[in-house]
């Protein structure tokens, strides 16, 4: 026994060694998304998770329509069914604010959205309506509606964006009687030269 002592104190420093190191390799960034809220149980639903939903907008400041694919998805979930919309959006125009799902991730044109898609296209949940909006970023074209260029980037591209749920927005309640979120993400096209593609995506979160 007296020898097995010191192996014992070894081993329980090597575990606290790794608690650590563990606890440290986890940025507060994906701390807070994990922790953050994305549904409530629901008695009506006997208890299954009931999901929070938050108001989402775009805004095409640019002289040239906006073509992407936008929608939430869990990152840390294998099994993630997204779910999503698709935009055409003209020059010089806004979308209707409507309400989405509030899952761990928000994406505009992001390729991880657009991969799950692609990948779980069979799944009678993904309804892919716009075939030539299921693109990485997003593209602009100046190509007349009907024209067969109307969905292809003859100006350019932005570089697609993903927020994330507790870090970029929040779907916390301001009402212990709500059942959803609120608050609205509010992505914003515009014309850069400076960046990538000519285009870039500005992003706001208005709290409620």
């Amino acid at each position: 026994m007296v020898q097995r002592r010191p192996i014992n104190r070894l081993v329980g420093s090597i575990l606290i060694v790794l608690l650590w190191v563990g606890f440290g390799s986890c940025s507060s960034t994906s701390l807070y998304n994990l922790a953050a809220p994305a549904g409530d149980f629901n008695p009506a639903l006997s208890g299954a998770p009931s999901p929070r939903t938050i108001q989402v907008g775009f805004v095409n400041n640019t002289p040239f329509r906006a073509i992407f694919t936008y929608g939430s998805y869990d990152q840390l979930d294998e099994d993630t069914i997204p779910i999503f919309g698709q935009l055409r959006l003209e020059a010089h125009t806004s979308s209707n604010q409507t309400a989405q799902a509030c899952q761990s991730s928000y994406s505009t044109g992001g390729s991880e959205l657009v991969r799950l898609i692609d990948t779980n296209r069979n799944n009678a949940a993904v309804n892919i309506t716009d075939e030539r909006a299921l693109v990485d970023g997003v593209y602009f074209s100046g190509a007349p509606l009907g024209d067969p260029l109307a969905a292809e980037p003859t100006e350019g591209t932005a570089q697609g964006m993903v927020v994330l749920n507790g870090v970029d927005f929040s779907c916390r309640r301001t009402d212990i009687d709500d059942t959803t979120g609120s608050g609205l993400l509010m992505f914003t096209f515009e014309q850069d030269a400076t960046a990538p593609g000519g285009f870039r995506i500005d992003y706001l979160f208005i709290a409620p």
